[in-house]
């Protein structure tokens, strides 16, 4: 018998097995007709002779609806992906991988009707699906008794492993009543087992159908079905990489540390837990420890000129704008701890996955007003609104009424359920309202809502209400967003505008030293760092927090010890995340513009970008926008148009989630569109040209010019960079046909490295070298190079104190000096033949020599 692919997880397996070895997924289906267990691949029933691939038709395991993403997935959705498909037809993506498996299906097939199996699955799978939509995520394909679905691809989100845990607890909790009805009906036993994982996938093409492939890169996926086979029916399993990311927002419980194939290590497995309450992103960072606050006077002074007028009854409105990472939530913090209990401070959050949620961060602000949590059942949440409304008097029962229908409890007034929704709508805003100016008059309030980016339309359409009514109250409106938002507040005397910029280069070295513990930086690491993160808050934080966790560094008595290169610093997962979301927000041809200047470099020259695109006539729109979104600059001088991405950061997310294979055409383009450009300037662009052509893999541009780079190095005496690019050219060599004339330039190229090496101190490297060049120029007959080999090699073994083997090479100093006449050879000869001699105690010899 062959052997059997798993679908989930594509592991062969030993003839015969009906679970997949690797990760536990069934490998056998039933028959449709007389539902006889099946082995995957075979195309008629062994049992029945029933066809198992009927054309359009579906098998119970996968139902009609099922069977194209086109029929299951919301038309919102659909549309987004397709708009981005084009995008997204090679790219890599950090995303959350969820496995969703039925327990006990096989006994579950064997007890019932295969109709009664499909009615099942198609019901289980409905629930399932609702769920995995709601928050954005992807259901990649069906595995007969459960799903693989995936949260970040093809719709990047900077929370991916948050919506994913938010769907799976959400998938457990629409299929619990479901489990119930079944148990009561047929007395049977449903339960689903759940994986996650997080890590990097490549996403392959879409179809118009919505058809994906995605294929995982290393174990992203084997380590995601490995977590759901370690499942316990009902419960959800998180490998280290995804709780890592959602452990401040969900209760999770460790599990010990799972084998997984293809690891030297065990990974760490949780159980996934309930969310904990009203834990806001800043409130996960606090947990970690906050770096200091600095660089944000002037915000800060701002903040309380306005709060010093809202208190005395003019209100006033503060918008606080600025890039994620750049510190909005942490100033709010700040301003709220000098406040102290001044103010009554009301704070709602605006949740990524939460736009299609009406009043959801009024609703959030409303809950904490309360102090209603979520165990609260009915009664409790009536008596806590009654109680916080009854000091408006005779409005109070309104007011309540609206409010608690809003709340989704009984409002207990059947007015307010029979009422227009419209007007319904404009009365819970005005009770909303009242409550808050009436609040004002007891003591003044301040009203924050955060992340008005992703705001739904209802509560903006409330903000602007109070926005409107300010000046009126003795309150004050905070509002953060990012610069994508186009604010509809319009402009008043009574608003307030801070955007936050980058901290400076001090600044940002002292988040750094507080993130990793340490007094001091060494020097290279701090300017590193500062130039990855460009004094963005969060980015600094996070990078400093990576390089500890990763191993890169370590504290020793208060100072910092690199256990790596400062050049291997990548961009942490956390901070890909945002940026990569931003990216894929951007339109198709603003996005391919950034991911193919981002091979060019951190700057790039329009001319250079013309060559290499495939815009066209877009590419120059593409920039403008580009620059109106501030991803880059325009920069400022004279001569060719040049750009430069407003962060390095940026430009290292962009050039990530490029397939290998694109970036490698990329950098093969851009070199020879270098080489056209700046045709009469090459040997200034050697270096330049050197990068790209190695990566674009032409080997034989890369000798060249990697030669040309070294020889520009080694005159100015840059020792170190003159080595890496010799080094660069030798291992191109490697790449190309061993011929006479790679031999030559092999020879030569190792014999030019004397110099840099010899001034580095590395004369061991150095020989390592010449005896490569010995035995080429030997095998290829190139004897006028092998005098200077032997006129080194005899120097070194003489000074390794190797005396037998310097008198072998000072012997072929004197033969290749008399075949040539070479009066300095024969002169070096003779030196070491001399001190070998003596050396070894042949006193007479060495007189010979030396006379």
């Amino acid at each position: 018998m062959p052997a059997m692919r798993c679908p989930a997880c594509q592991t062969d397996n030993r003839a015969g097995m009906k679970f997949c070895e690797e990760c536990g997924a069934r490998l056998d289906a039933a028959c449709p007709a007389c539902g006889a267990a099946v082995s995957a691949g075979k195309k008629f029933c062994g049992s029945c002779g029933a066809a198992l691939h009927p054309g359009p038709q579906a098998t119970p395991t996968e139902p009609a609806s099922f069977e194209s993403p086109q029929a299951y997935t919301p038309a919102h959705l659909a549309e987004r992906i397709l708009q981005d498909r084009a995008a997204l037809s090679g790219e890599r993506k950090q995303v959350t991988v969820l496995f969703a498996d039925v327990s006990g299906f096989t006994s579950l097939s064997e007890a019932l009707d295969p109709e009664d199996v499909h009615a099942l699955i198609n019901r289980a799978f409905e629930l399932m699906l609702a769920e995995v939509h709601r928050y954005e995520g992807t259901v990649n394909q069906f595995l007969g008794d459960g799903l693989m679905a995936l949260f970040g691809a093809p719709l990047a989100h900077e929370d991916h492993a948050v919506r994913a845990a938010h769907a799976a607890l959400a998938m457990q909790q629409a299929l619990a009543a479901y489990r119930d009805e079944l148990a009561a009906t047929r007395r049977i036993e449903f339960r689903v087992r759940m994986g996650l994982n997080t890590g990097l996938v490549v996403v392959g093409a879409i179809g118009d159908n919505l058809r994906m492939d995605y294929t995982a890169v290393g174990d992203t996926t084997n380590t995601a079905a490995r977590m759901q086979q370690l499942a316990q029916p009902g419960q959800i399993v998180l490998a280290e990489g995804t709780e890592r990311l959602i452990a401040p927002y969900f209760e999770t419980r460790a599990l010990g540390a799972i084998p997984v194939k293809g690891k030297s290590q065990p990974v760490a497995a949780y159980e996934l837990g309930r969310p904990k309450e009203g834990v806001t992103r800043l409130e996960a960072r606090a947990a970690q420890g906050l770096s200091p606050f600095v660089g944000r006077d002037d915000a800060l002074a701002t903040l309380e000129r306005a709060w010093a007028q809202a208190r005395s009854g003019r209100g006033q409105a503060v918008f606080v704008v600025g890039e994620p990472g750049m510190g909005k939530s942490r100033l709010l913090l700040e301003f709220r701890r000098r406040l102290g209990d001044a103010a009554t401070w009301v704070e709602g959050d605006c949740s990524s996955f939460g736009q299609s949620i009406a009043f959801l961060p009024i609703v959030a602000m409303l809950k904490r007003n309360f102090g209603i949590e979520d165990q609260d059942g009915e009664a409790q949440i009536v008596a806590k609104i009654h109680q916080r409304v009854a000091f408006l008097g005779e409005d109070a029962a309104s007011v309540e009424a609206l409010l608690r229908y809003l709340l989704a409890v009984n409002p207990g007034d059947p007015s307010v359920v029979a009422m227009d929704p419209v007007q319904r709508r404009a009365r819970i805003v005005a009770a909303i309202q009242r409550l808050t100016a009436a609040g004002g008059r007891r003591r003044p309030v301040i009203l924050v809502v955060e992340d008005a980016h992703w705001i739904d339309s209802a509560s903006e359409d409330f903000l602007k209400s109070v926005a409107e009514s300010l000046p009126g109250m003795a309150v004050l409106l905070i509002v953060t967003y990012r610069p994508v938002y186009q604010q509809p507040f319009g402009d008043r005397t009574y608003y307030w505008r801070i955007g936050l910029q980058p901290v400076d280069e001090e600044d940002a070295v002292r988040i750094v030293r507080a993130t990793l513990g340490v007094a001091e930086l060494p020097r290279e690491l701090a300017v590193t760092i500062a130039g990855k993160a460009e004094g963005n808050p969060f980015f600094l934080e996070e990078i400093g927090r990576t390089l500890v966790e990763t191993g890169a560094v370590r504290a020793e008595g208060g100072r910092l010890v690199l256990a790596e290169a400062v050049s291997t610093i990548s961009v942490p997962d956390t901070v890909q995340d945002v940026i990569a979301a931003r990216l894929d927000r951007l339109a198709e041809p603003q996005k391919r513009t950034v991911q193919t200047a981002s091979v060019i470099g951190r700057e790039f020259a329009l001319a250079l970008l013309r060559r290499v695109s495939d815009l066209h006539d877009k590419l120059e729109q593409s920039l403008g926008e580009l620059k109106r979104i501030e991803l880059i600059y325009e920069k400022v001088g004279f001569g060719e148009l040049e750009y430069v991405f407003k962060h390095a950061l940026t430009q290292d997310v962009a050039y990530a989630s490029l397939l290998l294979a694109e970036r490698r055409r990329l950098h093969a383009l851009i070199g020879a569109a270098v080489e056209d450009v700046y045709a009469g300037r090459l040997e200034e662009r050697a270096e330049e040209l050197a990068y790209h052509f190695t990566r674009g893999e032409v080997w034989d541009k890369v000798v060249h010019y990697a030669r040309l780079a070294a020889e520009r190095a080694a005159a100015l005496c840059v020792d170190d960079k003159a080595v890496e690019f010799y080094e660069a050219a030798l291992d191109a060599l490697r790449h190309l046909p061993l011929s006479r004339e790679t031999a030559l330039f092999g020879v030569e190229t190792r014999l030019a490295m004397r110099a840099p090496l010899w001034r580095g101190g590395q004369p061991d490297r150095l020989f390592a070298l010449f005896k490569e060049a010995e035995d080429l120029a030997t095998r290829h007959g190139f004897t006028d190079r092998l005098d200077t080999i032997y006129a080194f090699l005899v120097q070194y073994y003489w000074a390794k104190g190797e005396h037998d083997k310097a008198l072998d090479y000072g012997q072929r100093c004197l033969e290749a000096a008399a075949a040539r006449d070479d009066l300095a050879l024969r002169i070096t000869g003779m030196f070491y033949l001399c001190h070998s001699y003596q050396a070894l105690g042949q006193y007479a010899e060495a007189l010979r020599q030396a006379r």
